[in-house]
């Protein structure tokens, strides 16, 4: 027994220790239905690039939403129809490295969900399998019960989109406030109703009237995050593109603008060139490296010797 006890300790001392996993630090849907129930406001912020992706990761944001809006941010395209599935995929990818501590929800661009419940998945499968992708957004609402149906069966959450669909802005008109009138509003709630029913984790509520926005969220279980919905949310999204003024073109009616990258960098690349013209860049010893004079020396007769 002595002998068989003293064999199994040695075996076991030879048992290879293993590192211990790393211990994720992003935020979960635990942590934001947290502030929900608490009722404090969830922010959340866009994405679209690593460089943009370590901003939001670093900012006081509670959740990132890789957006279809890379199409004309990002890829410079009119809308986000052009924008093809794999060149969404690599941008998600890019994002996803430069974040460790939010929650990240990712879109499903136009053509890559609507026509099945199986390619909506398959789509879907690829982007959460990028291992911090943590929810996934379907704009629209009775149309794609098949699709909502299929991720929540296989374990993904899902985040719904409701409001202004700008994946179906040609349907509707163009860019335009949807539920002005009571009629149009009941028809954003019972979607919102029957999403909800479906049993997504949130809910965009995209330009729609503040008031609407407010019975809704007030009628609903779940977090609404807005975006030119009003106040009465349970969030707010709005596109870093726009908060940051990274392009030129003129933001919506309801988007605070509070940098202006655009004008910052371009003054940023005119003084280095205005610099360069004037001699004042690159400061010889600041921005330059050094050779110990004997080296030098020695560098000079050997390239005459060499003549």
């Amino acid at each position: 027994m002595l002998l068989l006890f003293k064999r199994a300790i040695r075996n076991y001392s030879q048992v290879p220790i293993y590192p211990k996993a790393k211990v994720s630090r992003q935020s979960t849907l635990r942590t934001l239905y947290s502030k929900y129930q608490d009722r404090k406001p969830i922010s959340v912020i866009t994405a679209h690039d690593y460089i943009s992706g370590k901003y939001a990761n670093e900012s006081e944001a509670d959740a990132v939403i890789i957006g279809d809006s890379l199409s004309m941010i990002n890829l410079g395209y009119q809308s986000t129809l052009e924008m093809s599935f794999e060149e969404f995929y690599y941008c998600c990818k890019a994002t996803c490295r430069a974040i460790d501590r939010k929650f990240i929800i990712a879109d499903l661009p136009f053509g890559t969900f609507e026509t099945s419940a199986e390619e909506c998945g398959r789509n879907a499968i690829k982007l959460m399998k990028l291992g911090k992708v943590q929810s996934i957004k379907l704009e629209g609402s009775y149309e794609i019960t098949d699709q909502v149906k299929k991720l929540i069966d296989i374990g993904i959450p899902v985040t719904g989109h409701v409001g202004l669909q700008p994946q179906k802005f040609n349907a509707l008109g163009g860019y335009r406030v949807q539920g002005k009138t009571a009629t149009d509003a009941i028809e954003i709630f019972r979607q919102a109703k029957y999403l909800q029913s479906l049993g997504v984790s949130l809910l965009v509520l995209e330009a729609i009237p503040s008031e609407v926005a407010k019975i809704i969220t007030e009628e609903l279980n779940l977090p609404t995050i807005g975006i030119g919905a009003g106040k009465y949310t349970s969030g707010q999204v709005l596109v870093q593109g726009d908060v940051l003024g990274m392009l030129s073109n003129k933001p919506a009616k309801f988007v605070r603008q509070y940098k202006n990258f655009y004008q910052e960098g371009i003054d940023g690349i005119n003084q280095y060139c205005r610099e360069l013209n004037s001699d004042k860049y690159p400061e010889e010893g600041t921005h330059t490296y050094s050779m110990a004079p004997e080296e030098v020396k020695n560098l000079i007769e050997r390239i005459k010797s060499e003549k």
